[in-house]
């Protein structure tokens, strides 16, 4: 029941990597800062402007894609994860089995490489589900005067729901997909994803109920902390120090959330078909 929440502490060099992951994040804020700080205070039409506008705003787009390939990578280590069986002595015959994750080597080009390609598999995955919902645009023909075209257009609309249904029931499947495979066409292979959801759909369902939860867990806390900030501002406050303070507060822990949640997104994720399956 815990172990989505907690199994990272257990796993070798994870915090050597939280801490080379948070530190990142600093780095590329930092330069994102600077460079448009830079940017703003020299002429608008020089080149060196321009330059540092444009440093400025690929900073935080590569560290997005850092932070997603190094997601998926995670993810799909938690996939091919290994088992160790073990048993508290030879006498009692208890026999626990203990999964064996990974944590990715830290490779920063590697990781913005596969963050960029999860972007690209993203939108691919939703051109189906784009396309459905653009479909809706032609049921107006089933109001057209002639026999039995409401019947039609019920018949459509059932379809229209199940197929909604289903697409978004298999998009943990299909993201699994990814992350196995490595692979932007994998989020396509509806077969291996039905498979998943019919063969393990006990653990796949639990686990997505779990992500699902957690996620508004995690939006429910930053959203407080973010209120708390927000109200410094509303009391009139002079003191630029303490509000400086709570922004940079609300953005530590943020950025402290953020990098926990993903190790639990990741296991939740991977975990939804056995280890046969990676």
């Amino acid at each position: 029941m815990l172990e989505p929440f907690i199994w990272m502490f257990k796993a070798e060099n994870f915090g050597k990597r939280y801490l080379q992951l948070l530190i990142a994040i600093v780095i590329f804020t930092l330069i994102a800062i600077l460079t448009n700080l830079i940017g703003a205070s020299l002429p608008k039409e020089s080149g060196a402007a321009n330059t540092f506008l444009i440093i400025s705003i690929a900073s935080p787009i590569l560290l997005i894609f850092l932070i997603q390939g190094y997601f998926w990578e995670l993810t799909a280590g938690i996939i091919s994860r290994d088992i160790d069986i073990m048993a508290s002595n030879i006498y009692s015959g208890k026999i626990k089995s203990v999964f064996k994750i990974k944590i990715p080597d830290f490779n920063p080009f590697s990781f913005i490489w596969r963050g960029f390609a999860s972007i690209i598999a993203s939108i691919l995955m939703f051109i189906p589900f784009i396309l459905l919902v653009m479909s809706t645009q032609y049921t107006q023909v089933f109001f057209l005067p002639y026999e039995n075209a409401e019947f039609y257009h019920k018949i459509y609309a059932i379809c229209y729901n199940v197929i909604y249904f289903l697409f978004f029931a298999l998009i943990p499947a299909l993201l699994w997909n990814y992350a196995k495979e490595n692979s932007i066409v994998a989020v396509w292979n509806l077969r291996k994803a039905i498979y998943l959801l019919e063969t393990y759909p006990l653990k796949y369902i639990w686990n997505t109920f779990l992500f699902i939860i957690f996620y508004l867990f995690n939006y429910l806390i930053l959203f407080v902390i973010q209120k708390y900030v927000f109200n410094l501002s509303l009391l009139k406050i002079t003191n630029i120090s303490l509000i400086s303070f709570g922004v940079f507060f609300f953005l530590f822990i943020s950025y402290l959330i953020y990098l926990y949640s993903l190790h639990v997104y990741a296991y939740l994720l991977g975990t939804i078909a056995p280890t046969s399956e990676g």
